[in-house]
């Protein structure tokens, strides 16, 4: 049996545990209508804006350094929206963590499928990147949930500790497997050769073990990960990106693999992957800048004054 694989090859799973074991409140929350939890999410997004001075800062300086030549009036807008998506995505991520496979089956759509198809009959493993747009939690379920084979997610811990094994019941309850960035290589790459289908967010900066990309015309850090795995191993690089569609069901895109350079230069190759797919993250986030994750520093390495208050830990690099 392959690395990863649950319930057979390409099992559609139609039933699997509602998280409180049938209670009623779980029932409860599963059985909010999509639109209904989204206005309850929007409103939820509207008072985080209204009260969350400090990361609507963030917000509004990253899209006006991410979108020059808007005008005051978009930046205000998509701001707005930005935070009304991120409530929605909260309350969805609650609300997923109660749903059946059959739920979370029904309130989403693959576009790309024959990409993740190919990909499976090559059995070199898959490296899917994403970002932190749309619903990116309810995804890496239903991927579990359609193919019947886990999903191994590079995450980092959340707190308080609390809030982290939370967040790590609902991630593994149909069986997909985590694997904590802190010396997450070695486990990454064992899943890869055997088989089985990597999950990397790609959109968070961090300065150690990373290289220099251009994101939106700005030069930041991103880490190399997704690259180095398909230098090791020849596995495709898939991007996924869910999106979130009016009526609160989700449209999972998944794009051909990423075209890998590999001409020997391995620093350079490494460069130039990890720039091709930082080009695909922001194609997707200029298409859909509302359904973003703006209140993060993604810039902070380069430009810590663009973030007010914020004092790196070391000096600020050079460009």
């Amino acid at each position: 049996m392959d690395d990863g694989v649950l319930w057979g090859q390409n099992a559609r799973c139609e039933k699997g545990p509602a998280d409180g074991s049938g209670s009623l409140v779980s029932r409860g929350i599963a059985s909010i209508r999509p639109r209904q939890l989204m206005r309850g999410g929007r409103l939820f997004g509207e008072m985080g804006y209204r009260l969350g001075g400090p990361y609507r800062t963030i917000v509004r300086r990253n899209l006006e350094f991410a979108f020059p030549s808007w005008e005051d009036y978009q930046i205000e807008s998509v701001s707005r929206r930005a935070f009304h998506h991120f409530g929605m995505t909260l309350s969805e991520i609650v609300q997923c963590a109660h749903l059946s496979a059959g739920d979370i089956l029904s309130r989403c759509r693959l576009r790309g499928e024959d990409h993740l198809n190919r990909a499976l009959e090559a059995k070199k493993g898959i490296i899917v990147v994403s970002a932190h747009l749309g619903n990116w939690e309810i995804s890496l379920q239903y991927l579990a949930c359609l193919f019947g084979r886990r999903v191994h997610i590079v995450v980092r811990p959340l707190v308080p500790r609390w809030l982290d094994r939370w967040m790590s019941h609902a991630r593994t309850r149909f069986g997909n497997h985590l694997i904590p960035k802190r010396r997450a290589f070695p486990k990454m790459l064992k899943a890869i050769r055997g088989d089985g289908i990597v999950a990397i967010m790609v959109d968070l900066s961090s300065r150690k073990q990373s290289v220099v990309v251009d994101y939106f015309g700005h030069r930041t850090l991103t880490s190399p990960a997704a690259a180095m795995l398909a230098a090791r191993c020849a596995a495709p690089i898939l991007a996924a990106f869910t999106l979130r569609n009016p009526d609160g069901s989700f449209t999972i895109e998944v794009s051909p693999p990423v075209a890998i350079q590999r001409s020997g230069d391995l620093a350079g190759d490494l460069r130039c992957n990890t720039q091709r797919i930082a080009e695909i993250v922001e194609k997707a986030v200029r298409e859909h800048p509302d359904q973003y994750l703006w209140m993060q520093k993604r810039w902070k390495d380069y430009y810590p004054n663009l973030y007010p208050g914020y004092r790196p830990r070391s000096l600020p690099l050079r460009e």
